[in-house]
């Protein structure tokens, strides 16, 4: 096989995929980790072999295959499964079709469903009072869900019957709990809506199983105050995208904002006259009012002045490059993280964990829990208690030595 065959080889593995249900940012990731491989191999002609391409991962990504446990961070897990698809993708693909659920071959319905649908969508803003993110997630199942159905002879919503909910169940009881949990809870949501606006005669849901999420709260890792500021005085403020970054991580620092929630500031969100930022949490729709510090205040301005491109944007933070659009997401904050080199077992990278870090900081200093609460735009006490009461050791030993 030569490089050319090579590369012709695993753009059809892509293709099979994506038709088998693969997104195309995940193959897409794939596509890259295999281009550095032939990068690395360098060579004309060459055959695949497992072994060299565990030592491409270790070269190049300081990955060791044989260190691979199923808890091992998600980077190493893409990486691991890039092999695993190469080394047999016909079994990978068998693999993967008897845990996945049954989907439609594309995204194919009659266009007068899209009424029915955005009447759905429409009842679950303003009845329902659902969050945008949490609609636009399940716009996306009932697309393939819809599909799925359109595909196996059901050309009318009116005519679903016991039997199609029937054998659409049987067709993924060996399927993984959570493509099934998520996806049953979609249809039976969408069929109970379709019987409260008379579209079917009969209540359907009541056929859709419901699967009990076993939730295990995980204790929330975090970063103490110090390392904080270690991770904040270490990222350099000379290129425009860094003053941009800070002022981003500065504000996930500081206020414990989710990284959804910042990049949802719009410019008229900041109140410089009294010294507040107004943030509609996309999470939750709540509105949450937070202090603007001198720190946080001059980050932003600094922003705005020195990186933040001229355009009409209305949201605060926007790409660097023509045409300035918001920003979607945000991953630079790893490489910012691991210039630190922190020694702390069990830490996680990503923003998030500074929202975490924020909470046990402030937990660690007595603050009362509904301040904390009210900080982190929680609806309730019961949540911030939930997740950060477990990690009070200094209280939880008081209450032992009792």
């Amino acid at each position: 096989m030569n490089t050319q065959d090579f590369k012709i080889y695993i753009k059809n593995i892509r293709k099979e995929a994506l038709e088998i249900g693969y997104s195309i940012k995940t193959m897409d990731g794939y596509l890259v980790i295999w281009n550095k491989f032939i990068k690395w191999k360098n060579e004309i002609h060459f055959v695949y072999d497992e072994k060299e391409y565990s030592k491409f991962l270790f070269d190049y990504y300081h990955f060791d295959v044989s260190k691979f446990t199923n808890k091992s961070k998600s980077r190493h897990q893409q990486l691991m499964r890039s092999k695993r698809i190469l080394d047999n993708f016909d079994s990978y693909k068998i693999h993967i079709l008897k845990r996945s659920l049954p989907k439609a071959l594309y995204s194919n319905y009659p266009s007068n469903w899209n009424i029915i649908l955005d009447g759905y969508l429409n009842y679950l803003k303003n009845v329902r009072q659902n969050s945008d993110n949490s609609i636009k997630i399940k716009g996306d199942y009932l697309v393939h869900l819809l599909s799925y159905f359109y595909q196996n002879k059901i050309n009318d919503l009116k005519q679903l019957s016991k039997l199609d909910i029937t054998n659409f169940i049987n067709k993924v009881v060996e399927k993984g709990n959570i493509s099934k949990r998520r996806n049953f809870y979609v249809l039976g949501d969408f069929l109970k809506y379709l019987f409260i606006e008379n579209i079917l005669l009969e209540d359907l849901s009541v056929y859709v199983p419901r699967i009990n999420r076993r939730k295990k709260r995980k204790l929330p890792t975090y970063l103490k105050q110090e390392n904080i500021e270690k991770l904040l005085e270490s990222i350099p403020k000379l290129k425009k995208v860094d003053i941009r970054n800070y002022a981003i991580i500065l504000l996930a620092a500081r206020l414990g904002l989710r990284l959804s929630d910042i990049l949802n500031i719009k410019l008229k969100d900041i109140d410089w006259k009294n010294k507040k930022i107004n943030i509609i949490q996309p999470k939750t729709n709540n509105l949450n009012i937070l202090p603007l510090s001198k720190e946080v205040g001059w980050a932003i301005i600094d922003y705005i002045n020195k990186a933040r491109p001229k355009c009409n944007n209305e949201y605060l933070f926007i790409k660097m490059h023509y045409p300035f659009e918001k920003m979607e997401q945000f991953t630079d904050f790893n490489k910012y993280f691991d210039k630190c080199d922190f020694k702390q077992k069990d830490t996680k990278k990503g923003i998030h964990n500074l929202r975490h870090s924020l909470a046990t900081n402030l937990l660690d200093n007595d603050i009362p829990i509904h301040i904390i609460s009210s900080v982190l735009g929680h609806t309730s006490t019961d949540t911030t208690s939930n997740t950060y009461l477990k990690i009070d050791l200094k209280n939880l030993k008081k209450v032992c030595l009792r």
